[in-house]
């Protein structure tokens, strides 16, 4: 199978909504990146285009200051109707500037975190220097300029975290023909090689 590395604000609408404020009512944006479900969720939690500038139109993932992805009520419905799992949905309410709020939206939380998928020995990535000023992370990757995933780990997911690396995520061609399927915009995807499969 196919797998890509999702692009978070590629394919965007013209005139894109941004939010640029918030408050998640006691939750850490960390904790929405980290792979784990998120087991008292607020669901007062909001986010906020604050001027009229950014009060564009909403994307099937919308574009925020915060990192985890935001999907809408349709994009939800696919990824559904496909069977993708691997997905907690954080209901969040998404208001304009005057308050008025754009129905429908979650934070997906993406409960798969894998470790070893990123083959080490293929990929071109960056770790963390040996004077980082923070040496529980030293040697550890950085960042990836170019993925390769191990196939092996991946099989029966569509969508997951690298425990190597967990700012970026990665979904399969299932999730990519759901997302396409209904013409949902937000996101583009770049294919990445697997081996091992």
């Amino acid at each position: 199978m196919k797998w890509y590395h999702v692009v978070r604000y590629g394919n965007p609408v013209a005139d894109p909504y941004v939010a640029d404020e918030g408050d998640l009512m006691g939750a850490e944006e960390e904790d929405l990146w980290g792979g784990t479900p998120i087991s008292h969720w607020n669901d007062k939690a909001w986010i906020k285009a604050s001027t009229p500038d950014r009060d564009g139109d909403p994307d099937d993932t919308l574009q925020s200051y915060l990192h985890p992805p935001i999907y809408s009520a349709r994009l939800r419905q696919a990824l559904e109707a496909a069977g993708i799992t691997g997905i907690q949905w954080l209901p969040l309410h998404v208001l304009r500037p005057d308050g008025t709020e754009i129905p429908g939206y979650a934070i997906a939380n993406i409960v798969n975190l894998v470790e070893g998928a990123l083959d080490l020995e293929r990929s071109d990535y960056d770790v963390y220097p040996p004077d980082y000023f923070l040496p529980e992370r030293v040697g550890k990757v950085r960042g990836i300029r170019i993925p390769v995933l191990r196939g092996e780990k991946l099989r029966g997911l569509d969508i997951v975290r690298l425990a190597e690396a967990r700012a970026a995520f990665y979904v399969s061609e299932r999730f990519k023909e759901a997302f396409e399927k209904v013409g949902c915009t937000g996101h583009s995807f770049r294919e990445v090689d697997v081996v091992g499969e």
